[in-house]
C-alpha cells in the first residue's frame, strides 16, 4: 500500500518594517487634498470665483470714481502761482480760471495754444472715465450682467486712455506756464496741480488691475459643439514624435497573425503525410 504523503502547506509572510518605540506609526497612504475647496461642488466653487471677479471689478471702479471726484474738485482751483520779479506781485491762475491782471493769460486763445490743448485733453479724460464707470454700473444691474462682453478689457483700455489724456493735459499746462512766465515772472506749481498726478497714477493702477482681472478670470467657452484636438508629445519631451495611423497598425499585426497561422499549418500537414505510409505498412 502506498502511503499517503502528507502535504504541508507553508505560507510566506514578508516582514513589514516597523519603527521601534513609535506607537503612532501608520502605514503610508496616498496624498489627499484636504483643502476645504476640494470637497466643494463645482457650481459652488464657480460661484466663489465669480464673486471674486466682481469684487475686483468694483474695486477698480471705486479707484476710477475716486480719481474722477478729485479731478472735478481740483479743476476750478488755482494750479499755479506767479511772482512778478519787479514789484513782487503775486498772481494766481488755473486750468479754467485766470486773474484779471494784464500779466495773466487771457481767455482769448493765442498761439501756441498750449492752454486750449490742455483743456481739450482734460475733457477727453473725464468723458472717457465716465463711459467706463457707466459700463461698470450697468453691469451691476441684476438683469444686465451679460450686456457688455469683455467688460474688464474695455474698462482697462478706457482707464489707460483717460490716464494718457490726463498726462498730456498736465504736460501741456506746464508748457503753457513756462512759455507765459519767460523772464518777467517766476512760477510755483500749487498742491492742486500735484493732486492731478495722483489721479493719473490711480487711473493707470486701475487699468492694470482690470487687465489682470480679464486675463486671470477669462472663462473658457462652454459650447458643447467645440471639439478639442489633443496634442501629442514625446514621453521625455525630446525628439520627434512618430504618429502611426490606426489602419497602418492593423496591417503588420494581421500579417504576423497570418504568417503564424501558416507556420502552424505546415507542421500539421507534414505530420499527417508521415502517418499515412506507416498506416499502409
Amino acid at each position: 500500500m502506498e502511503r499517503r504523503e502528507k502535504l504541508v502547506l507553508t505560507f510566506h509572510s514578508p516582514k513589514v518594517p516597523k519603527l521601534k518605540g513609535n506607537r503612532k506609526y501608520q502605514r503610508p497612504t496616498l496624498p489627499t487634498n484636504r483643502h476645504p475647496s476640494a470637497s466643494m461642488p463645482p457650481q459652488r466653487r464657480q460661484q466663489h470665483v465669480d464673486q471674486t471677479h466682481t469684487y475686483i471689478r468694483m474695486f477698480c471702479g471705486s479707484l476710477c470714481g475716486f480719481s474722477l471726484l478729485m479731478l472735478i474738485c481740483v479743476s476750478p482751483m488755482d494750479w499755479v502761482q506767479f511772482l512778478v520779479i519787479k514789484n513782487g506781485l503775486e498772481l494766481y491762475a488755473g486750468l479754467w480760471i485766470s486773474c484779471s491782471h494784464e500779466l495773466c493769460w487771457s481767455y482769448t486763445p493765442k498761439p501756441p495754444y498750449y492752454l486750449q490743448y490742455s483743456r481739450a485733453f482734460f475733457l477727453i479724460s473725464v468723458l472717457t472715465i465716465l463711459i467706463g464707470l457707466g459700463w461698470l454700473l450697468r453691469s451691476c444691474l441684476p438683469r444686465r450682467r451679460s450686456v457688455t462682453t469683455n467688460l474688464d478689457l474695455k474698462v482697462s483700455m478706457l482707464s489707460f486712455i483717460s490716464a494718457t489724456c490726463l498726462l498730456l493735459c498736465l504736460i501741456l499746462f506746464l508748457a503753457q506756464v513756462q512759455w507765459h512766465t519767460r523772464d518777467t515772472m517766476e512760477s510755483v506749481l500749487l498742491w492742486a496741480y500735484h493732486i492731478n498726478w495722483w489721479s493719473d497714477f490711480l487711473y493707470m493702477f486701475s487699468g492694470v488691475i482690470s487687465f489682470l482681472n480679464y486675463v486671470t478670470f477669462r472663462s473658457p467657452s462652454l459650447d458643447p459643439n467645440v471639439t478639442v484636438i489633443p496634442t501629442v508629445s514625446s514621453r521625455l519631451g525630446i525628439g520627434p514624435v512618430t504618429i502611426v495611423p490606426f489602419a497602418e497598425d492593423e496591417g503588420p499585426m494581421s500579417e504576423t497573425k497570418s504568417s503564424s497561422d501558416t507556420e502552424e499549418k505546415l507542421p500539421n500537414e507534414e505530420l499527417s503525410n508521415t502517418d499515412l505510409p506507416n498506416a499502409e505498412m
